[in-house]
Parts: C-alpha cells; sequence; structure tokens
C-alpha cells in the first residue's frame, strides 16, 4: 500500500511539473489584471477564469517560501501559449505591463481626440477644459511615448505631456537668440507648430530663418498647412480657393503668426524656433519629403517650383 501511495504520489507530482513548464493552451495575447488588495488565493482563482490552473503543491510553496507577499497590483500581459512557470514569475516578480500612448510629432488636438482612450476632461492650473474649449492647448501636447498601467489615470499622461511641453518653451524662450523677433513665449510656440508641420528636424532651423526673414519684412507667411487648419473637413488637396478664403490661419490674406499653434511641435522645432539659421532666404519648395530649395527672390522661387512641382 505505501509503495502504491509512494508511485501515485510520484506520478501526480511528475504530471504537475510537466504541466509547470510545457507550453500552455493560451490562444492569444492577454492582459490579467491584479487588483489593489487581491490576495495570492484570489489571483489563483482568477486565474482559472483565464482556463490558468496552478497545481497544488506549486501554491504549497510560494506560500511556504512568502513569494506571494510582494505581488504588485497591476496589469500582466500573459503570452499566447506561455507556460505557467512563467506566468506565476512574472506574477511573482510584479513584472507589470504598461500601456504605450503615442502623440506624434505634428499632431493635433483634432487628432488626438479621436483616439478612444483620451479624457473627456482636463483641469490645468485651476482650469478645467473639456470638448468645448480644449482647442485652446493645441500645441501644449510635448509629442511622446508615454507609458501607464490601467491602475492609473490616464489623464496624468496628458499633463505629464502639457508639463513637459511647457518646460521645453520656458527652456527656449529663455535661450532664444537676438534674431527673434517676437513679443512672448506663445509666439514662439506658435511659430514652432508651423516648423513642425512644414519641414522635417533636419531643415528646422532654415525654415524658421525664412519665417523669421518675412516677418521684419512683414510679409505674408505663405504657408499652406496654416491654411490647411483653418480649413474644416479638408480633403487633402489644397486649391486656390483654400488660398483665397479669408480664416485667421490664412498666411496668404493674413501677415504675421496664426492666431494660435497649428500642431504640437517637437524640442527641434522649439529649438529651431528660438535659434533660427541666418540667411536672405524669403521662399522655399518642397524637393522631397525632408528636403526644400530655398531661393532669395520670387524669380528664382518660380525657377524652383517649375523644377520640383
Amino acid at each position: 500500500m505505501r509503495i502504491l501511495f509512494l508511485t501515485v504520489f510520484l506520478v501526480n507530482f511528475l504530471f504537475s511539473v510537466l504541466l509547470f513548464f510545457k507550453p500552455s493552451d493560451i490562444k492569444k495575447d492577454f492582459i490579467f489584471e491584479v487588483k489593489r488588495g487581491d490576495s495570492y488565493l484570489k489571483i489563483i482563482e482568477n486565474l482559472k477564469h483565464t482556463d490558468i490552473t496552478v497545481p497544488s503543491f506549486v501554491n504549497i510553496i510560494i506560500r511556504y517560501a512568502s513569494l506571494d507577499k510582494e505581488i504588485t497590483y497591476g496589469d500582466y500581459l500573459i503570452k499566447r501559449h506561455e507556460n505557467l512557470f512563467s506566468v506565476l514569475k512574472k506574477i511573482i516578480s510584479s513584472e507589470t505591463h504598461y500601456r504605450k500612448y503615442r502623440i506624434p510629432e505634428g499632431s493635433t488636438i483634432s487628432s488626438i481626440l479621436d483616439r478612444s482612450n483620451v479624457p473627456v476632461s482636463l483641469k490645468i492650473n485651476g482650469i478645467k477644459f473639456d470638448e468645448t474649449n480644449i482647442h485652446a492647448l493645441e500645441g501644449r501636447f510635448h509629442p511622446n511615448t508615454y507609458f501607464y498601467s490601467s491602475m492609473e489615470d490616464s489623464e496624468d499622461i496628458f499633463l505629464e505631456a502639457i508639463l513637459t511641453q511647457d518646460g521645453l518653451l520656458e527652456k527656449y524662450w529663455n535661450l532664444r537668440t537676438p534674431y527673434v523677433s517676437l513679443q512672448e513665449p506663445e509666439e514662439l510656440l506658435i511659430l514652432a507648430s508651423l516648423l513642425e508641420k512644414e519641414a522635417c528636424p533636419n531643415e528646422h532651423k532654415k525654415v524658421a530663418g525664412v519665417i523669421y526673414n518675412r516677418l521684419r519684412l512683414n510679409m505674408p507667411l505663405q504657408i499652406d498647412s496654416s491654411v490647411i487648419y483653418g480649413i474644416e473637413d479638408f480633403n487633402g488637396d489644397i486649391k486656390k480657393n483654400h488660398l483665397r478664403k479669408d480664416t485667421p490661419f490664412n498666411t496668404y490674406t493674413n501677415k504675421g503668426l496664426p492666431p494660435m499653434p497649428i500642431s504640437n511641435p517637437s524640442e527641434s522645432a522649439i529649438y529651431a524656433a528660438s535659434n533660427p539659421d541666418i540667411h536672405s532666404f524669403l521662399y522655399f519648395v518642397a524637393k522631397d519629403k525632408c528636403s526644400h530649395q530655398f531661393s532669395e527672390t520670387y524669380d528664382e522661387h518660380k525657377e524652383a517650383i517649375k523644377k520640383y512641382q
């Protein structure tokens, strides 16, 4: 009888060990949530609901060794066919999974609001922003990839983005060169937002020089991306009637900067706006995605248009 008992125990033990290390039947990746205050037994019970069963002997070892005492609440990424050993190691070691949220360079408030996990309201410096006035924050979100868990308030991501952008704006406003003919930091942000839409980082400073040259001569900036920003339901094809339509963002019909930023500019664009190249170019036309032909006179510019467009 004793031999039979030992044999049965050994078979069950080896079978459990096999289950512990063999690939699971998990069909696809999913997020397993450990809530604040969940006990180890509650976690094991919740794992059962995902068709992950922890053998009794494993639970005994984990609890005897007090490995269940430091488990952190949060999200855990369980991968397709991941074995039980890997799943438990991840949870016991508190290898929580962070979600990513990307604010792209040159993005706008409208493009951000179109994404499902954006909060409907923000409170900044005592002012509440929601769908009715959030466009006043255009340009204030620093483009970057932000990481957060489901336990965190996603609003914190946007507050972090705003604080970062505000810090960069203050930094480069204080470091601006004497050539910068602007009156306040908000204008620097507006100009940077134009650079972000008009050029790649390799030409930010050169395009900034063109804008400052035009501002000094009181010439219209004639920047298409600003015109486009002022067009509702723009379909991607800018036409002559768009350039003639007098909106506040039409830099053909209005001189000076547009009334507010037209995108969320990167640090590269903000730096370039504060430290432009000094040259005599007044015009530029795209040669390819990240390269422009710069001209000093309108006649040269017309020739460049014939050549590259």
